[in-house]
């Protein structure tokens, strides 16, 4: 058990010492991040992140935590916990401060008018499928300098079977210029996905994607490709890479 209210954990990371990786996991500290949308690939971005020794993790989301979530977000919710009727960021606030000491819970979404609230975050994960939110935002973090991936998940019912791709769209100080022709601001309903079908597993995935390019843009992973634009397609089970940059 750490005492120590300055380190983020709130018992020692003895996985990165086994490891021997802790100067690498150490790149990591002091960032606060921001994870816009907790829904199914928000959790799960949280749960990873949560495993990480980041200064601070902030949750936006203003909606409940519902049966449907549980059944695409980490862990499994009690029926206590559904009945309860918490906020997603509050229920998984609750969950996940067992491990960080600093997950700070935000019960509203993201919109034009209190973007201010983004504004000192290292990094942002954007996990909502609103093009109409989507868009300020997006126009917020670019206009500021915040690097961020954007995350997305199509998923169609062919054949009496499902097929689909993982998206994964990063901006940095140094690539924008491939958002306007990667990031979609459709409204709800108006995209050929409208149905909206999310699976745990693509969720995950989807996650581990963004996850693993924000660790690349810190220097915990080694980056050959330096790609901006990533998509998974599920049925022939391979990743697209595309708009690299320096």
């Amino acid at each position: 058990v750490s005492t120590d209210p300055d380190y983020p954990f709130k018992y020692v990371d003895t996985n990165s010492s086994r490891a021997e990786i802790v100067a690498i996991s150490q790149k990591l500290e002091g960032h606060k991040i921001g994870i816009v949308g907790l829904g199914g690939t928000g959790s799960y971005v949280l749960d990873f992140v949560a495993k990480t020794p980041v200064r601070e993790i902030h949750l936006f989301d203003g909606d409940g935590f519902s049966v449907h979530n549980a059944f695409r977000a980490p862990g499994a919710a009690s029926v206590g916990q559904l009945n309860a009727h918490l906020k997603k960021v509050t229920y998984l606030r609750d969950i996940y401060s067992d491990m960080h000491r600093h997950i700070v819970p935000h019960e509203f979404c993201v919109d034009a008018s209190n973007l201010e609230i983004l504004a000192g975050m290292s990094f942002v994960f954007l996990c909502i499928d609103s093009g109409a939110a989507k868009k300020p935002i997006v126009e917020k973090l670019v206009g500021v300098g915040i690097p961020f991936c954007d995350v997305g998940i199509g998923v169609q019912s062919l054949d009496n079977a499902l097929t689909g791709s993982v998206r994964v769209t990063t901006c940095t100080a140094t690539k924008c210029d491939h958002i306007k022709d990667r990031i979609t601001y459709l409204a709800a309903g108006e995209d050929e996905y409208a149905q909206n079908i999310q699976i745990a597993e693509l969720n995950a995935l989807n996650a581990i994607l963004a996850v693993m390019k924000w660790k690349k843009l810190v220097g915990f992973y080694h980056d050959l490709e330096k790609e901006h634009h990533a998509v998974y397609e599920t049925n022939t089970n391979k990743v697209i890479t595309d708009d690299a940059g320096s």
